[in-house]
């Protein structure tokens, strides 16, 4: 393997827990192991249960160590969709001079209004999770995305700030810090969009929606920053319990049964017998495939009605997609997109372009075995993390040294969270 230099990234899911291991080798950049549990501890989108969180990432640890042949040491990331979030936008001023003569923009001013930002988005028990420079303004007037070096009096800044309440962000570091020690923290849908959309999709405009178990999370992007950020209640926890209370059957049997045999379409499928475990755990029932379509295909339409609410509130509110719809169409991730032809219903639903989304950023790793873990949507957040950390801590995705400083954004959040 060469020289050994790790990020272990964990995705923290309501019903499963993702992870990967990467290794920054001098071949590139290796995927060494990877993992899928069943989440424990996680219930209705919270953490009630630590010791049984702990547990679980124990476990999955301990899998990807024995994957590698040694114990993990190194950068950890860990993301999450536990908690509330919320999407806002910050406004905030620097002014260069107080006299009549121009002053040249520099980094040093740049990163003195992002800490600005930063403070005021922090102000009221908040944990920043991610940030997007919508734009910066020069004296008011001119309009640019990049300030450094021109000239002005004033300079102004729009960011798109992704927060949760530090509450939760204690609960969560409190519940994995004893396996995993100090470590950066995410937003997995957020993550998940990183990995699966393209900076051209992000930049002109495009919907992600990520079907998780407890909640089905809607992101919009434009201009390469969040515009939108909505967490619907109808989810695939629902379809589950569609499946269990009309076959008469546990939520555990009713989950493999939506695994194994479910398919979002129940128009012309080959007839087939689906045998399955009653309430009982002893008794054998018998239903169709095309019964069990129908039951998931009901609730999918429903949840891809209230995301068509959201997707036609944004083409009224921005005039970028008012004419011709969100350019970039939907992109699906989370467990809910492994459905087969999911697409197919969000498509006739929504009325536009729609994908299963899979990781973009392919090319960049190296995978022995399994290459499909690349594009498995449930794993998208464990590698969207990786990029995310990626650019924080400046390392060249051409695989070059990584640069162990660290940026003025994660460092600030660092010694903020520490009390430094």
């Amino acid at each position: 393997m060469g020289k050994w230099d790790p990020v272990v990234s964990i995705d923290i899911g309501n019903d499963s827990i993702k992870g990967v291991v990467v290794n920054y080798s001098n071949e590139g950049k290796e995927v060494v192991a990877y993992s899928n549990l069943k989440s424990k501890g996680i219930e209705s989108g919270d953490i009630k249960d630590v010791v049984a969180l702990n547990d679980a990432m124990n476990q999955i640890i301990e899998n990807l160590e024995e994957q590698v042949g040694k114990t993990l040491k190194g950068d950890f990331l860990v993301s999450s969709s536990v908690g509330n979030f919320k999407l806002q936008e910050i406004r905030e001023e620097l002014l260069l001079t107080e006299g009549d003569n121009l002053v040249t923009v520099n980094e040093k001013h740049v990163d003195e209004i992002k800490e600005l930002v930063l403070n005021r988005a922090l102000g009221e028990n908040n944990y920043v999770y991610h940030s997007y420079i919508k734009k910066y303004i020069l004296d008011e007037n001119k309009i640019v995305f990049n300030p450094v070096d021109m000239s002005a009096k004033k300079l102004e800044a729009i960011y798109s700030i992704i927060m949760g309440d530090s509450i939760h962000r204690s609960i969560v570091d409190y519940a994995t810090r004893e396996t995993l020690g100090e470590a950066d923290y995410y937003i997995s849908p957020i993550s998940a969009a990183e990995a699966v959309l393209t900076s051209f999709e992000k930049d002109s405009g495009v919907m992600h929606v990520d079907l998780g178990f407890y909640s089905t999370v809607v992101t919009i992007f434009l201009n390469n920053a969040p515009i939108r950020f909505v967490r619907l209640p109808k989810s695939m926890k629902y379809v589950v319990l569609d499946i269990a209370k009309i076959l008469k059957t546990s939520i555990y049997e009713a989950e493999r049964l939506l695994k194994i045999y479910g398919i979002a379409i129940f128009q012309n499928i080959e007839p087939s017998i689906i045998e399955y475990k009653a309430l009982d755990g002893r008794t054998t029932l018998e239903t169709n495939r095309e019964l069990l379509a129908r039951i998931i295909y009901a609730r999918l339409r429903e949840i891809f009605l209230n995301v068509r609410k959201i997707y036609r509130d944004a083409t009224i509110d921005y005039k970028e997609f008012r004419d011709l719809g969100i350019p970039g169409g939907i992109v699906l991730t989370g467990g809910g997109a492994k459905i087969p032809r999911i697409t197919d219903v969000a498509a006739d639903v929504m009325k536009c372009s729609v994908r299963v989304g899979s990781f973009i950023n392919t090319e960049e790793f190296i995978i022995e075995e399994n290459e499909q873990i690349l594009s498995d949507p449930q794993f998208a957040a464990a590698f969207g993390n990786i990029l995310q950390f990626e650019k924080e801590e400046g390392i060249d995705t051409l695989n070059k040294p990584r640069n162990k400083s660290s940026s003025v954004f994660s460092d600030f959040l660092r010694k903020l969270f520490k009390g430094e």
